[in-house]
């Protein structure tokens, strides 16, 4: 976003309604409409940081902000802290906290030309958030500047107890990213439901990671019967998953779906069947691991019988990645007050 386009967003918002607001909160102790004035600042600063300048430093954007808005820009605390590792420059660029609740914004840029961020960057649960009180928190991509290949992250952290945060310290770190992920979202041409059959040769899962419905434990597990794979597949939708077999079991469809090295890309995805009056067809299902424990079967049972396969058609929408940047990048800085 350009500094014009900056100036004409902030120019939306009423200075003087902001300082109305703070003004009713101080009046009636809200803890609610102050937490609105929060909910605000962070939008603000999210507006911010796409400006290219920012990557140099957030005084520009602060002297712009307080100009239009001095309430707002009292708020923005540039915190400007980074690490660099394995070509790649994470940095902590601002951070807005008001009583217990604190919303931090980091950027993450590639600083030498493979172009390992882009859009899809994700932290691949490899984050870690250190905090020495009780809290909620979580952090997820907010944007992409294809312009400056700056990627931001958004950490938003809730003290449990209502106590204030501020002066307490934080300390974000991770060690690896994926980026430039494949995604897939339609009908799967090569599954063809009309010729599915019953199939007699079933197993039960060794590896079991997890199931939903009635296979949601490792107890119910042992009674689920399980397709075995077919060597090459019956359909590969995108590069990373194949539908390994099909078939009906005890009067039940089942489809398995393999996802390759998910302990390193995270390929993940569904598999939906819609009827002609595009219902969508109830299911249960069991994960588990291959024999070496690195890529991963999903076996979807669906509530369909023999004489109602041909009222429905396969969907699927699935995310596999080839691309993993691994490092170490970790920053520690305060929380100050930002009102």
């Amino acid at each position: 976003m350009k500094t014009d386009l900056l100036i004409d967003a902030i120019g939306e918002i009423d200075d003087n309604k902001i300082r109305d607001a703070k003004l009713f909160a101080v009046k009636t102790r809200k803890k609610s409409f102050k937490r609105s004035i929060f909910i605000a600042v962070a939008v603000i600063l999210c507006i911010t940081i796409t400006v290219p300048v920012l990557a140099i430093t957030v005084n520009p954007i602060y002297e712009l902000v307080y100009q239009i808005s001095p309430g707002l820009a009292q708020m923005l605390k540039p915190v400007q802290m980074s690490c660099e590792d394995n070509g790649i420059r994470m940095e902590v660029v601002s951070a807005a906290v008001y009583e217990n609740e604190a919303a931090i914004y980091i950027s993450l840029k590639d600083m030498t030309d493979q172009n390992r961020i882009d859009g899809t960057t994700d932290l691949f649960d490899s984050y870690h958030i250190n905090l020495d009180f009780d809290s909620s928190a979580s952090c997820r991509r907010v944007s992409f500047d294809e312009e400056t290949g700056v990627a931001t992250f958004l950490i938003n952290i809730s003290q449990w107890n209502d106590q204030k945060i501020v002066g307490s310290k934080i300390t974000f770190y991770f060690t690896e990213f994926l980026s430039h992920k494949n995604k897939f979202e339609g009908e799967i041409a090569d599954i063809d439901l009309s010729k599915v059959t019953e199939v007699t040769r079933t197993h039960t899962p060794e590896y079991f990671r997890g199931g939903s419905g009635k296979y949601v434990n490792y107890e119910d597990h042992n009674k689920v019967k399980c397709l075995f794979p077919i060597d090459g597949g019956i359909a590969s939708p995108v590069d990373g998953v194949t539908v390994t077999n099909i078939g009906f079991v005890d009067n039940k469809l089942h489809i398995q779906v393999y996802y390759e090295d998910i302990m390193n890309f995270d390929n993940h995805g569904y598999i939906t069947l819609y009827d002609k009056n595009v219902n969508k067809a109830e299911y249960f299902d069991v994960s588990f691991f291959d024999d070496e424990r690195i890529g991963s079967y999903d076996e979807i049972i669906y509530d369909i019988t023999p004489d109602e396969i041909n009222n429905y058609t396969a969907f699927g929408k699935f995310v596999t990645c080839s691309n993993k940047t691994e490092g170490f990048w970790q920053v520690t800085f305060p929380l100050e007050n930002t009102n």
